[in-house]
């Protein structure tokens, strides 16, 4: 049997150099606030991207952005793809980030600074309803409603900013699961005058 794959959801991962010793101490010493939506602590500077101890981390987060770009998007006009807010998060044992996805956003990604693949995930969950509800023998990519991916030390994800996601309670003692988020925009021309769909940014 040929499988055609007609839209398929683009989650792209790599692996990134690891971080110094002087930007990991920075990243401890972030001033936190707690979020009581998803129960965890966030740093409350929203800009950590911007900071100068994290410029060799942008520049490849940036290389990652535009090689997703460049890959999936295929542009035909001249935009650029930026990071607007970037924020670190602190989740300790049993607290959890609730499903959620990225408003003003194109793309939204993640970091994981501090993560083991053996206790941590990221869950995907499909935004399809489902009309008739069967449960499978054996889940795959067409029949699953959620996907799970390791999350891990140095490890970067980028996703559609509307495709769902959580953490559910994280089950571990080896210390704090610390990660960099992120959102993606673009400045230029959208759409087009023809079709009545043009937007310039």
């Amino acid at each position: 049997m040929n499988i055609i794959n007609l839209f398929p959801t683009p989650v792209c991962e790599k692996y990134l150099e690891p971080l110094s010793k002087t930007t990991l101490q920075k990243i401890y010493a972030y001033e936190t606030k707690p979020d009581w939506e998803f129960k965890i602590l966030q740093s409350k500077n929203t800009y950590i991207l911007e900071q100068k101890p994290f410029k060799n981390l942008k520049k490849q987060i940036n290389s990652f952005i535009q090689e997703y770009v460049n890959g999936i998007i295929k542009p035909s006009k001249n935009l650029k793809f930026y990071i607007t807010q970037s924020w670190l998060n602190y989740t300790g044992e049993k607290q959890i980030h609730y499903p959620h996805f990225h408003p003003n956003s194109i793309i939204s990604g993640v970091y994981y600074i501090n993560a083991d693949p053996k206790f941590d995930y990221i869950r995907f969950k499909k935004n399809v309803y489902d009309q008739i509800k069967i449960y499978p023998l054996e889940f795959n990519l067409y029949n699953a409603d959620t996907w799970w991916l390791p999350a891990e030390t140095n490890k970067i994800i980028l996703f559609p900013s509307s495709l769902m996601h959580e953490v559910g309670n994280v089950e571990k003692t080896y210390g704090k699961r610390i990660s960099l988020a992120f959102n993606v925009f673009a400045k230029g021309d959208f759409g087009s005058k023809e079709t009545l769909t043009e937007l310039k940014i």
